[in-house]
């Protein structure tokens, strides 16, 4: 009986180091994934910005072009 006692005991402790192993990687898990979510926020939040930068830059760019179009329409007209 004590064999068997002992016997449970140490498969008790075993079954406890695992479990912590277990919870141990779930939370290194848990907070990698939560770091992952805020860097996809934050890459969410900057591809707006570059796509509002384009917008506007897309823009100057178009109000340019027609500048200079109508700077050499006026010269060819003089």
């Amino acid at each position: 009986i004590e064999a068997m006692m002992l016997e449970l005991a140490t498969a008790s402790v075993r079954h406890d180091n695992e479990f912590s192993r277990i919870n141990a990687t779930l939370d290194k898990i848990s907070k990698q994934q939560a770091a992952n979510t805020q860097q996809i926020e934050a890459n969410t939040r900057q591809c707006a910005l570059n796509q509002e930068s384009i917008q506007t830059l897309t823009a100057s760019i178009q109000e340019l072009r027609n500048l200079v179009a109508d700077y050499i329409e006026g010269r060819s007209q003089a």
